[in-house]
């Protein structure tokens, strides 16, 4: 199945510019995108390989289609593709429903890795009082998974404290990411590829490594963003009933966790990002053992209460037949 994520946003957020960083450099995926506008994320002539009206084609890979004649027909488009896309990603219009749009996750051949919404910190709080888009405005924040609270570099200290608690009064279980210009790693934002062997959180030489201790963009004195990583690899299978629990008793300063676990009953495909999670089966999926990868906030992230649940949760099989 193709991950699919929707990146929602006011007006004037920077979703535009955060799906122009992720067209730019896909880490190694071939991305679907479906967009308003074709100008908005103003793609560099260079990196065009072929245009029409409705569908822009990258030299690395990428695809761009028009939302213009319809959600499902742009869709179909990229579904039909030979070879599909590695990850698709859908701009919801400012008036959208982020909500509405997350459901099409259920398709046959579509797995939803998350709802990504930014906002901008220095309006936001503003605009939502505004009669006629404030609502529109909410319940974006509501629906998100993520929160990219962008554009800090406007916002002074405390006023950054109060817009996390009133985001936080709206969306109690979505983390929020303090970011400028929509610099955004793109393993928060996508999150690592189950399919790879090594995932790209843990490889040093990426920029978005949290092993290699560096801070989300090239200044780090906008969003003073540490991340830290959790990984758990065992040879054994797992109990298929102890995953559930393993995911809901995950504490909140986890951001994002993905990969696969081996049971009795088949592998895995198991992914979180914020309060939601999934649980598909692979068959197509050769893996053996359990391989997953967290990711969070240095100043939060509770690596050690990850080991606990996971010894207590995924190592139960093996504790099992050497009683």
């Amino acid at each position: 199945m193709i991950p699919l994520t929707i990146i929602g946003g006011y007006l004037g957020a920077g979703k535009s510019t955060l799906l122009q960083r992720l067209v730019r450099e896909p880490g190694e995926r071939t991305l679907g995108l479906l967009i308003n506008d074709f100008g908005s994320i103003n793609i560099d002539a260079e990196l065009i390989a072929s245009a029409d009206h409705n569908k822009v084609e990258l030299t690395n890979g990428c695809i761009c289609c028009s939302l213009a004649d319809g959600f499902h027909e742009a869709l179909e488009t990229l579904l039909l593709r030979d070879p599909t896309p590695d990850h698709i990603l859908v701009e919801a219009s400012g008036v959208a429903d982020v909500h509405s749009l997350a459901q099409y996750g259920h398709h046959p051949e579509l797995s939803l890795s998350g709802v990504l919404v930014v906002v901008d910190s220095e309006t936001v709080r503003d605009k939502s009082k505004d009669p006629y888009v404030g609502r529109t405005i909410t319940r974006h924040i509501e629906a998100a998974d993520l929160i990219i609270a962008n554009k800090q570099d406007l916002v002074l200290g405390a006023a950054r404290q109060r817009l996390k608690k009133w985001l936080a009064s709206i969306n109690p279980a979505g983390p929020i990411l303090p970011t400028t210009n929509a610099d955004v790693p793109i393993d928060i934002a996508l999150g690592h590829r189950v399919a790879d062997t090594t995932p790209s959180m843990l490889d040093d030489q990426n920029p978005a490594s949290p092993r290699a201790n560096i801070l989300i963009g090239p200044n780090r004195s906008l969003s003073h963003a540490k991340f830290e990583r959790w990984m758990w690899r065992h040879d054994n299978p797992c109990l298929p009933d102890d995953v559930e629990p393993f995911l809901e008793a995950i504490p909140d300063t986890v951001w994002r966790l993905k990969g696969w676990l081996e049971t009795d009953d088949g592998v895995l495909e198991i992914q979180k990002v914020g309060a939601r999670h999934s649980i598909r089966p692979r068959s197509d999926m050769d893996k053996m053992g359990q391989s997953l990868i967290a990711i969070g906030l240095a100043d939060t992230f509770e690596s050690k209460r990850l080991d606990q649940l996971a010894a207590q949760h995924l190592a139960k099989a093996v504790k099992d037949t050497t009683v």
